[in-house]
């Protein structure tokens, strides 16, 4: 895993105040030492990580690293009825 590839994302907490996290950015064949937490189709990387804090319990304790992979079947089809890109983006933790 490079430092170059780490990436922060954020959220605004209830009473507004705004937490960060870094997460790595995984690169070909490193997915296989981490545990798949989930995965999300969005029009960009927020909104794929927006998806998976709302459908994962504990998802933003739980993501270490990310990998977009190319489109599965989920994201074409929204790209299809939206008119919009889609990317998919598998999310991991530890484990």
């Amino acid at each position: 895993m490079k430092k170059e590839n780490l990436t922060t994302v954020g959220k605004t907490l209830p009473d507004g105040i705004r937490e960060e996290k870094n997460i790595y950015g995984l690169e070909e064949g490193e997915e296989q030492y981490y545990h798949l937490l989930g995965v999300g189709y969005g029009i960009n990387l927020v909104h794929c990580f927006s998806m998976g804090a709302k459908n994962k319990e504990n998802f933003w304790e739980r993501m270490f690293a990310y990998k977009v992979i190319p489109n599965e079947k989920p994201a074409d089809l929204l790209e299809e009825a939206t008119g919009n890109g889609y990317i998919s983006v598998q999310f991991f933790e530890l484990g």
